[in-house]
């Protein structure tokens, strides 16, 4: 991809980031009839930062989340009188980009994800959420070499037999093909996560603690049952096929200034030896004028988390803005 083409990407990346976000931000004294609210999703968000692995420079880091629905009532229902479900079913595609120091191929193997999901939601007599949510669909790089070798085609007699030269003490970030080399799985998550709400006077929420576990499985067919964008075979070993996510945010306000304070834990099971089998994720988010847009720092440490570079593992700090899915809003039903 030439320089040029990158900047134009960059750029309708950025504007597309900016206008979604001016258009549905919002403040929580009022909440919005067009937002669709989503207690458990993936925050967008675009990065620069510190902190690489020896084989690229990141300049760049961005996931543009866009969700939608096909049914949502999750806003009626937790700011209706009487204690009713909300549920929203929904379609979800989270592509992420990376931006690198380098002349001829700056951007390299972009993340696409695509997921169906479906997020009951229910509030306590104490004014509480507790949310469930399932998602599954496909997770990949639309590459089509092997991830171990520019050579051959994935799945190729050629590549396959790459794989027989692979040991317990092979470096895989070392042998890794970053240009061209295929990442493909369809997965399915299920997460749960604990809203709790202290207000004010104005039943505006002024802390809310939120506690978030999650198990997610990478599998072969497109929900379980449709022999559509599965994995390599012999990724099974590589991969690992289980993932566990504890996540905690502490929402506060300081002079007029919404802040979230959070710590995610990732633990993979059954990856190949080389690869780190944990990521935590630190960071701190302010919303200056208390709406969807937010600035925030972040540091990460463990395994990277895009696509096939999860067999990479560095310490990396990272500045940017982000978009909330869920920003806190007036309860009518407290109010009254």
């Amino acid at each position: 991809m030439k320089i040029t083409q990158v900047k134009g990407v960059y750029a309708l990346l950025s504007i597309s980031f900016f206008l979604s976000t001016y258009i549905n931000a919002q403040t929580p004294q009022v909440p919005s009839g067009f937002k669709e609210y989503y207690p458990i999703a993936q925050r967008s968000y675009l990065s620069g930062g510190f902190g690489n692995n020896e084989y690229e420079q990141i300049l760049l880091d961005a996931k543009p989340s866009v969700y939608y629905s096909f049914y949502n009532d999750i806003r009626e229902a937790v700011t209706a009188d009487e204690k009713t479900p909300g549920y929203a079913v929904y379609l979800s595609f989270q592509p992420q980009i990376r931006i690198y120091n380098e002349e001829s191929k700056p951007v390299k193997t972009p993340s696409y994800k695509i997921l169906f999901g479906w997020q009951p939601i229910i509030k306590t007599s104490n004014n509480n959420f507790l949310t469930l949510g399932i998602e599954s669909g496909h997770y990949s790089n639309g590459q089509s070499n092997s991830a171990f070798s520019a050579e051959f085609e994935d799945e190729s007699p050629e590549g396959q037999a790459v794989y027989n030269t692979i040991t317990d003490d092979t470096d895989l970030s070392e042998i890794l093909n970053r240009e061209t080399g295929n990442f493909s799985t369809n997965l399915t998550k299920i997460s749960f996560n604990y809203r709790q709400n202290k207000f004010t006077d104005e039943v505006i929420p002024k802390r809310i603690h939120s506690y978030t576990v999650a198990y997610q499985i990478f599998h072969d067919k497109f929900f379980g049952v449709v022999d559509f964008g599965g994995y390599n075979p012999r990724d099974r070993d590589i991969l690992g096929r289980h993932r566990f996510e504890a996540q905690y945010e502490f929402t506060f306000y300081w002079k007029g200034m919404r802040l979230v304070a959070g710590q995610d834990v990732f633990l993979q099971l059954g990856a190949h030896p080389s690869v780190t089998p944990y990521r935590t994720q630190t960071r701190l988010i302010v919303h200056p004028w208390n709406t969807d847009l937010g600035f925030y720092s972040q540091f990460d440490y463990g395994f990277d988390d895009y696509n096939y570079r999860f067999v990479d593992s560095y310490p990396r700090l990272s500045f940017g803005i982000s978009w909330d899915w869920f920003t806190p809003f007036l309860l009518e039903s407290k109010r009254k």
